[in-house]
Formats: C-alpha cells, sequence, structure tokens
C-alpha cells in the first residue's frame, strides 16, 4: 500500500478545531492551545491521527485507552474520531505541538509492520528518554521545520508501534539483494534526484519496508548512505582536481553551499578548503 494524493488534505487535530498548516500531502504541524476549566473536564474529538507534546502546562487526560497525568514532556496520541477529554490542573491552561497525519500513511506502516490495525495503542505517555526522539520531532515540525518523507514515515512508525511489539522478519535473500542493488545505483548516481519512492519502486516494496530493510542491510536510512556517498565523492574531487568547491558542492547534490560546508565538516573534521589543503 503506498499513499498517493493529488490534493492537499485539510489538517486538524479536533474536528471542530483550526486547520494546521500543511507542511506535505502527508501531514500538517503546529500548536494547539487549551483555555484552563477548572470546573469540568473539556471534552473534544480527534479529527484525525493526531500526536501531540505537552510544551506547557498539567492536565489530567483520558482517551480510548485510558486516563493519565500529563505534564510538559508527555506525549499524547489520538486516532480518527476517538473522543478525549482534560481536565487543567493550573491557572494557565496548556499548550501542546502537534502533527496531524494523513491517516493512509498509518495504513500502509501498519500493513507493513504486520499490525492488526492503525490506530494507536496507547492515549498517553509519561516524559521518557524512549519518548524524547518522538518529542524533539514533533517540537521542530510545529516549529516549522519541514519534514521529509522518510522522517514523516519514520515518526509514524514510532508513533504506531509504542505499546506494541511488531512482527519484523529478518530481510530475506532476495531483499537483500535488491537492497544491495540500490546501494550499487546510489554509489554511482548519488547526484541525480533520489525520491524515497522512487528507490522503495526498485527495491519492489513499499516505503516503510524499504526504509526497514535498507537499515537492516546497511546500518543507515537512506537519506544518511546518499549524504555519505555525495560526500565520499566530494572528497575524491577535492583531492583529484582543483575544481572550485562551490562547483563541486552544486555537482554532487546539494542546493545549499553552507549546509554542504557544515556536513563535510562534521563528517571528515575539516572544511572542505582545509581538506584540499592536507590532501
Amino acid at each position: 500500500m503506498v499513499v498517493t494524493l493529488t490534493e492537499a488534505p485539510m489538517f486538524r487535530v479536533e474536528t471542530h478545531g483550526p486547520a494546521l498548516p500543511a507542511r506535505s500531502p502527508l501531514y500538517g504541524a503546529g500548536e494547539a492551545r487549551c483555555a484552563t476549566d477548572a470546573q469540568a473536564p473539556i471534552e473534544k474529538c480527534y479529527a484525525g491521527p493526531c500526536i501531540g507534546v505537552v510544551v506547557a502546562g498539567t492536565f489530567d487526560y483520558a482517551g480510548r485507552h485510558g486516563r493519565a497525568r500529563a505534564t510538559p514532556g508527555a506525549i499524547l496520541l489520538g486516532n480518527a474520531g476517538e473522543a478525549f477529554d482534560c481536565r487543567h490542573l493550573d491557572a494557565g491552561g496548556n499548550r501542546r505541538a502537534v502533527i496531524a497525519l494523513q491517516p493512509g500513511l498509518l495504513a500502509e506502516v501498519a500493513d507493513n509492520c504486520g499490525l492488526d490495525d492503525a490506530d494507536f495503542a496507547v492515549s498517553a505517555l509519561a516524559p521518557s528518554r524512549e519518548t524524547a526522539p518522538l518529542y524533539g520531532a514533533v517540537r521542530r515540525a510545529a516549529g516549522g521545520l519541514r519534514l521529509d518523507e522518510e522522517d514523516v514515515i519514520d515518526l509514524a512508525a514510532r508513533a504506531l508501534t509504542l505499546g506494541r511489539r511488531p512482527r519484523r522478519p529478518p530481510p530475506t535473500a532476495g531483499e537483500r539483494r535488491r537492497i544491495r542493488e540500490v546501494v550499487r545505483h546510489l554509489d554511482v548516481a548519488y547526484a541525480e534526484p533520489c525520491g524515497l519512492e522512487t528507490l522503495a519502486a526498485m527495491g519492489q516494496v513499499s516505503r516503510f519496508h524499504f526504509i526497514r530493510l535498507f537499515r537492516a542491510v546497511t546500518g543507515e536510512s537512506p537519506r544518511q548512505y546518499l549524504i555519505g556517498a555525495r560526500l565520499r565523492a566530494a572528497a575524491d574531487r577535492l583531492t583529484d582536481t582543483a575544481e572550485p568547491v562551490t562547483r563541486i558542492a552544486l555537482d554532487i547534490g546539494f542546493n545549499d553551499i553552507s549546509h554542504f560546508n557544515a556536513t563535510f565538516r562534521r563528517a571528515f573534521g575539516l572544511s572542505p578548503t582545509a581538506w584540499r589543503k592536507t590532501a
């Protein structure tokens, strides 16, 4: 199953709430605030699958899978059509960073994880080391960082598998062979646009399954491997030619020179110019 949309969807946290900015056909993200009401719980309903993280405020939260005390850092998960309520415990209400996902994406991820359904299995999780990456991803997305396709799929998988043990068999011999063919393609075509859907089609699997297989075979995500291939090519050209650094960066697939310089330095410990001088 692969999600394909022809027009931008409308993303909301609550059925009658305001629309979130659509960052791509797969998700919308932003902030949600709720004023305090100490007299009674505030009852609402999720418009679609949503991941929220508490930035400020303390409140009792109840969803399909039970009730919990939500404090800053907590993760809140909601399914389409799910009723929820919250009772605030301080005068400031609450502030949440939220991301609403395209329902078809969860169905794709659930199918490839061997899950029986595409609903979140928990309603709330307390702050912890395990949930910190999920908190950070949602917080950054709500702040305006645009997640690429691979990031959104990884985020959906992290949230969907919480509280579950997905069935993930090891790669078969055929799957390993196809992934190695994709790796060989990236080694020579690193400068070309390499979209996740195109690479997954080469591997003859869905996008999520491709990411999982690629990591199992190479130890890296497809994007990490592609960046590594580009940087290795840059290091070779800096050593073997006198071409300008800017031309090399553009030729190998970087559109932002400052990003290329920073990425090269993180990988090799030297700037591109310093690398050339020591070659």
